[in-house]
């Protein structure tokens, strides 16, 4: 059972199974090497993901695994999962005001927007990054979104020209994308725990790949400096948690930066929970980086609880691209979000299906980058990641769970 200290007895059940309140579920994975594992999922009223889809996103997003719910969500007991167990009517939203608005109070107006989908039937898409007409690496595709799809270790391209493509078989675990000063694709990947630059992912070449000896996490998502070409990113431990055999070598989920020529790494903000979403405003001044939060089933003990609550944050950036020491925020606040982008309308972030209903309705949400005030929100299911430096006037690409949307702004 996440977070709980014990001895192993083999043929022995996990206790949370007895307990007839708590047990949500099993999450299924079968490794490469045929081991099937299996990780016991519990309801706590306290947790941002006390609901059965909250569990069930858990699984099936970060475990990435086979969800099997217990008869609390809707599956049938039997004698190889969970006894029946009535569901807890605690951890699902109750209230008027939360069923007048569809489960889920606005905290902003909604933006008038068209939401086209673009391809669907993915397993679960991230990293969105737009390849202009000039100016990028001449080796990519012109005028197209490149987007990956996560399990299946495929980045896939979208134009209006030539529809849907695959760019390439082999991602490496690229997640989030960035573009040098140069116009040269970085890629930030979980697959071999690195940052690297390249257009052809197997190629790349490696700008690091750890800190101070120690492999990298999960290099997540990430963001070029305009002022001097320093690299950002984002170190959860995501891609791990899906791959047990691979041990956590850094004791914590950090934002660090490599200076342009790839030479140093320095670790600019060490007490976030889970660092996801990073941007940095078009002067330099500013990094904005979004903070899932602790979560139950977080790995380091300090950490595996409700606190700290996922955040939204703005960092001043000090001359040399760097946080400002010690870091405090220009401004912050509970939010739970995972990609993000900053373009002339102000900030746009992904408030994910992963989050607690607290925060508002899911989907993209227009920040004030300056205050942290929320603008306004567009409603689509299951974002992870935005793209907003498009080729069209009030475009952006979204890219969720399952599919690829262009939203059209309009007004």
């Amino acid at each position: 059972m996440p977070s709980v200290a014990g001895s192993f007895t083999e043929g022995a059940r996990c206790p949370l199974y007895l307990d007839k309140i708590r047990l949500g579920g099993e999450c299924e994975r079968q490794l490469e090497s045929g081991l099937v594992v299996r990780s016991v999922l519990e309801f706590d009223e306290d947790s941002p993901f006390a609901s059965c889809s909250g569990l069930e996103n858990v699984c099936t997003t970060f475990i990435q695994g086979q969800w099997k719910p217990a008869s609390a969500c809707g599956g049938g007991g039997d004698s190889d999962s969970s006894p029946d167990l009535p569901a807890p009517s605690e951890t699902e939203p109750t209230s008027e005001e939360e069923k007048e608005v569809g489960g889920v109070p606005a905290n902003s107006p909604e933006l008038a927007a068209e939401v086209e989908t673009l391809a669907d039937g993915f397993d679960f898409t991230e990293g969105p990054i737009w390849i202009p007409s000039q100016g990028a690496d001449p080796s990519l595709p012109p005028s197209t979104l490149l987007f990956s799809d996560m399990r299946r270790n495929v980045i896939y391209s979208w134009s209006n020209a030539t529809g849907l493509g695959v760019y390439t078989n082999e991602s490496m675990g690229t997640n989030g994308k960035a573009f040098d000063l140069d116009g040269q694709l970085i890629g930030f990947r979980s697959g071999p725990r690195n940052v690297a630059r390249g257009a052809d992912p197997k190629n790349a070449t490696v700008l690091a790949g750890g800190y101070e000896g120690k492999s990298f996490n999960s290099p997540n998502d990430g963001a070029v400096s305009p002022k001097d070409g320093s690299i950002f990113f984002s170190d959860p431990i995501w891609g791990i948690l899906a791959r047990p055999e691979e041990e956590q070598e850094l004791d914590l989920h950090g934002v660090f930066r490599i200076d342009a020529d790839g030479n140093v790494v320095t670790l600019e903000l060490n007490n976030l929970a889970m660092p996801n979403g990073i941007a940095i405003s078009e002067e330099g001044d500013t990094l904005f980086v979004s903070d899932t939060g602790g979560l139950p089933i977080h790995p380091n003990p300090k950490l595996a609880s409700d606190e700290p609550p996922p955040t939204l944050t703005a960092w001043a950036l000090e001359e040399g691209s760097k946080v400002n020491q010690p870091p405090v925020p220009i401004w912050s606040r509970e939010d739970f979000s995972d990609g993000m982008c900053l373009n002339e309308r102000g900030l746009w972030s992904t408030r994910s299906g992963m989050g607690p209903s607290i925060y508002g309705p899911k989907g993209l949400v227009l920040t004030n980058p300056s205050t942290g005030q929320e603008i306004g929100h567009i409603e689509i299911e299951d974002p992870t990641n935005v793209e907003c430096h498009t080729e069209e006037e009030g475009v952006l690409y979204v890219t969720t769970a399952s599919k690829v949307v262009k939203v059209t702004l309009l007004e």
